[in-house]
């Protein structure tokens, strides 16, 4: 069954140094759209083999794109085709498309409504504790991508509701290891660089529970 996701606010324990960074960028993120929703809905036709209808993945393998902030993917998109970030099927994809098609087909994931397939059956009581307090050293989650996971449109941090424990677990390990070190790397790489991996795997395991 697939469970709508709308936005919840719920309030949250944040560390108080990352809510004054998030406050900063999100400042100044504000950015009109540029890309064209009917545009980004034909160009991204060939997506959906991997990232379903509208963006919501059915295969753990492929991350669901519906209701990413336009400016994420964007970044990814620009990253994978530039090489900046590495990934045999995405370079490949991403290779032929022009900047206007890169804002079109964020523009038009941006505005599908998020869903979730299959969530994880067990989560982590660690794992929601440093998603939503984090510890000395490491930041809350929830302070970029949204009490409820649903990541924050205007600063481009995106939702994590909704991916896999192992999409989430090798992304973390990315950003520790520097084999992602564009974008929000800044940001994530000194966060991931704390981590141990009982504690990925608890964070990682979290996010794929959440409905």
């Amino acid at each position: 069954m697939m469970t709508a996701v709308h936005p919840m606010p719920r309030r949250g324990r944040f560390a108080a140094g990352m809510l004054m960074g998030l406050s900063f960028l999100a400042g100044a993120a504000q950015a009109s759209e540029a890309g064209s929703i009917k545009a980004g809905r034909e160009a991204a036709q060939s997506c959906a083999a991997c990232h379903g209808d509208k963006g919501n993945s059915n295969n753990p393998a492929f991350p669901s794109l519906a209701g990413q902030p336009a400016k994420y993917v964007a970044s990814q998109l620009t990253a994978y085709r530039d090489g900046k970030r590495e990934n045999a099927i995405m370079n490949g994809q991403a290779s032929g498309l022009s900047d206007q098609q890169i804002q079109d087909i964020a523009a038009y994931y941006a505005a599908q409504e998020r869903k979730v397939a299959s969530p994880a059956d067990e989560g982590s009581e660690l794992g929601a504790d440093l998603y939503h307090q984090g510890r000395e050293n490491v930041a809350a989650c929830a302070a970029c991508h949204h009490s409820e996971a649903l990541g924050n449109q205007p600063a481009g941090f995106p939702a994590l509701r909704g991916l896999t424990a192992g999409y989430v677990a090798q992304s973390l390990k990315d950003y520790r290891s520097g084999a992602r070190a564009h974008g929000q790397a800044t940001l994530m790489a000194p966060l991931a660089a704390e981590l141990t991996d009982d504690e990925i795997d608890a964070l990682a395991a979290h996010i794929a529970s959440l409905d």
